[in-house]
This record gives structure tokens, sequence and C-alpha cells, in this order.
């Protein structure tokens, strides 16, 4: 038996990895399990971003469906949250999204969810996989074919946003907000949820086209240089940019600068925990500034593995109020159960409508820590590598938290290494208070690193 199933979903490159027959298979094997699970006509619900890959995808996963006797509910190209959204409005059996997020053009992938919206659970993945490779389809017969509607989810989508922030205080100030949606998904979504929010609107590569002309649909720093000039040409209180399928957002002060991920998401927890308090999520990667947010709000804070899926389990689970990582994902439970970049922004847009201040003071008011983030190339066994480190660690009489990698703490700080799980790579993470001793952890975690990694 082999495996598909990353962290979240199956990706690769288009016509090699991911092709026709793949999606078909692999429909049909989603329906199998939905079938065999009792549901007489299950119900599924399927969306897609804007690469040119998708509708091709989308076409092929759907037959597949089909042919198992499942109903299909096709909602176009859509932000992946709204595809989760619809999931769980609908009161659909599943849903899967043909996406592969953030990576290159010529990648795309497919997300499996639960009723719910959530990511497939890897149990169930499990039970996909033997389908799978095994070609046990359930086969519908000619009367039993599934039924295939189209909807639009996006307004429906955008009045539940609007329904969770309050309208009234962003109109009076009337926020202006630079776009830039990265030619993805989000160009449906984003600048019409915030013109209806009333902010004053700008948008840049808010045509939809899976080329991703204008720049790489990741939303980092580098690839966002023109953009950050845009915002403080144009005199804007804020920027906020998307990656392809619109599940984070990436924010922009007024002066042009970047603001880390981490950091808009102590923003919005923050402004979460006081209203309701509870349990804040998140992962061993992002800063302790949430740790320091939970504690002015007597929240608890639990850190998990990396990824958004093993987060959005964790909050359903355990009843989290609010959730997300270091890369722009926050997850407002109680909504969607997947990280939200519409969401996100409608939340910090009402944040800094209330506020009275500039959104730099809002950044710069937060605890300061500061961080460094490198990466190696490295084959062979990653995860070895990352335990030898641990290993050395501990010998040297550090403290080693081992959740997800080799998290070295110290009073002030930390340095995590820890191999990727989609690429041939060992990310090292370093944060402390002062700038000094973040370039000290990080290079101790790299020196750890070669010293595992032998001559």
């Amino acid at each position: 038996m082999g495996r598909l199933f990353g962290t979240f979903g199956v990706r690769g490159i288009v016509n090699e990895k991911i092709t026709p027959e793949f999606a078909l298979k692999l429909g049909m094997a989603f329906g199998t399990m939905l079938r065999r699970e009792g549901r007489e006509k299950p119900l599924v619900v399927v969306g897609r971003d804007t690469r040119v890959s998708g509708e091709m995808l989308k076409d092929a996963f759907v037959s597949g469906l089909l042919s198992t006797g499942c109903d299909v509910v096709d909602v176009g190209t859509a932000p992946t949250p709204a595809i989760q959204f619809a999931t769980d409005r609908f009161n659909a059996d599943g849903g899967a999204v043909i996406t592969a997020s953030h990576n290159p053009p010529e990648y795309n992938g497919i997300k499996l969810l639960e009723p719910n919206g959530m990511g497939l659970k890897k149990e169930r993945e499990a039970v996909v996989e033997e389908v799978f490779f095994r070609e046990d389809f359930e086969r519908a017969g000619w009367d039993g074919i599934g039924d295939l509607r189209k909807e639009n989810v996006i307004p429906a989508y955008i009045e539940a946003i609007k329904s969770r922030v309050d309208v009234e205080a962003i109109k009076r100030r009337r926020p202006f907000v630079v776009v830039d949606t990265s030619n993805g998904a989000g160009s449906l979504t984003l600048p019409y949820l915030l013109r209806e929010l009333g902010c004053k609107v700008v948008s840049v590569n808010a045509h939809p086209d899976g080329h991703f002309p204008a720049r790489k649909p990741e939303p980092n720093e580098e690839n966002l240089r023109e953009f950050m000039e845009i915002v403080k040409a144009l005199g804007a209180d804020f920027g906020v940019a998307q990656d392809g399928d619109a599940d984070r957002a990436v924010f922009i002060d007024e002066n042009g600068r970047f603001v880390q991920g981490d950091r808009t998401f102590a923003l919005v927890a923050d402004a979460v925990l006081r209203e309701r308090g509870g349990l804040l999520v998140t992962t061993v990667a992002t800063s302790s500034l949430l740790d320091d947010v939970a504690k002015r709000n007597n929240a608890r804070i639990m850190r998990t593995k990396v990824g958004d899926l093993i987060v959005a389990r964790a909050l359903l689970e355990n009843n989290g109020t609010i959730g997300g990582e270091e890369n722009g994902g926050v997850i407002f439970p109680d909504f969607v159960l997947g990280r939200d970049g519409a969401m996100t922004t409608a939340k910090v847009v009402e944040i800094f409508a209330k506020s009275g201040k500039k959104f730099s003071e809002l950044i710069d008011g937060l605890p300061r820590y500061y961080q460094f983030k490198t990466k190696r190339e490295v084959e062979g066994d990653r995860k070895g590598i990352v335990e030898r480190v641990a290993e050395l660690a501990r010998e040297r009489g550090y403290t080693v938290d081992t959740t997800d990698g080799s998290k070295i703490l110290f009073p002030d700080g930390w340095v995590l290494v820890r191999a990727s799980g989609t690429e041939p790579i060992i990310r090292v993470f370093s944060e402390a208070k002062e700038e000094g001793k973040a370039r000290e952890y990080l290079e101790l975690g790299l020196k750890l690193l070669e010293e595992a990694m032998g001559p």
C-alpha cells in the first residue's frame, strides 16, 4: 500500500503526479468510502482555485464522485475557506478543494474535507488510500449515478463574514486598504468584502489568472516588495496580500513595512480573547508573543505540531476560541474550521477602525520579539537528523521540546530545528527579546544541525 496524503491533502506537478486519471481515481475512492459508510446518496461540495489546471482536475474528480453515486454541488472558483464554509452550510457529507495553495503555477492538488469543513481525519484518509490503491471502487448502476448542480457560495460567504464584525464602526472610519490577491481565488471575494464593509479599496493583481503573472503566490516579504511600495506610495492605512487559495492574509503597514504573520495573529487573538477568553491554539513555530497575549487575557494556550489542519483539530477537540500560525493563517473555529484570509482581514479592519490609531501603532504596541529564519537543503533521513539535534542539545544540558522537530528552550527565547513536511529541507527558526540573542540562538541551531548531519 502506498501513501497519498501529506499534512493536508495531496499535491504535485500537474500532468506528472497530479493527472486527470489521478483525480478521477481519487474522486471514486472518496465516493466509495462515503457510500460504504452507509450513506445512500452522499452529497459532496467541490470547488477550486484559479490555477489553469483547476477545471480539468475538478471535472475529473467530480466524474469519479458521480460514478460512485454521490451527488455533487460544484461551487466553482472560490477561496478554500469559502468551500469549507459551503461544505458545512450545505450539510454535505464531505467536500473537496482543488488547490495547491501557495505553490507555483505548475502545481495543483486536492484537499478532502469532513462534513464540518475541516480537513479529512487521518483514519479516513487511510481508508481512501486503501480503496485508491486497490482500485476497489463502488460503481453505481446507470440509474444510480449522482446528480450535479452548481451554486455560487461567495455572496453567502461574504454576508456571513459581515455579520461577525462591527460594520458601522468600520464605515465611520472608512479605512483605506490596498489589496493584492495574487490573481488567485481571493480576487473574487476580498476586494468586494472590503468595499461592502465600508472601506476605500484599491486592488492590484485582482484579476483571476492561474499563471500568477504578477508575483509568486506565496505572500512573503520577498514576493511583496513592489506591493509594499504601492501601499506606502498611495498613502493607504494598510495593505493586505493573500496566497493563491486565499486562506491566509499578510499585512503591510502605512509605512510600507512588512508585518510578520504571528504579530497580526497576536493582534486578532488579543481582541477575540478579550471578548471571550478561553483557549488559544498555535504551533511550536509561532512567536512567544502569543503566550503574552494569552496571559494578559487570562486565557490558556496550547501548542501543536506545525500545520493548519492540526491546529483546527485541536481547536475542535478542545473547544478552542481561536487558533493560527506564524504564516498569516488565523482560524476562527466557530466560523470555518480552517485558515480564513477574508475573515482575518475583516477582523483586522474592525480592530483598526475601533482603535483610532495608525496601523503601525497597533502593531508596535505589541511586545517586541526578534526572529530569524533560515533553511538548509538536506537529502536523506531528515527526521533522524532532527532527532540527533535533540540528543546533542540534551547532552549539552539544554531543555528540548520535541512536539514537532527539536525546539531548544531558553529563559528569553528559543530555536527550532524542524524538517519540512513537503520539501527536502530542514528549517531553523530562532526568537528572543534581544536581537543579539536571537542571532546567537540561530547560530546554535545551525551548529547543532551541522554536527547532527555529520562529516
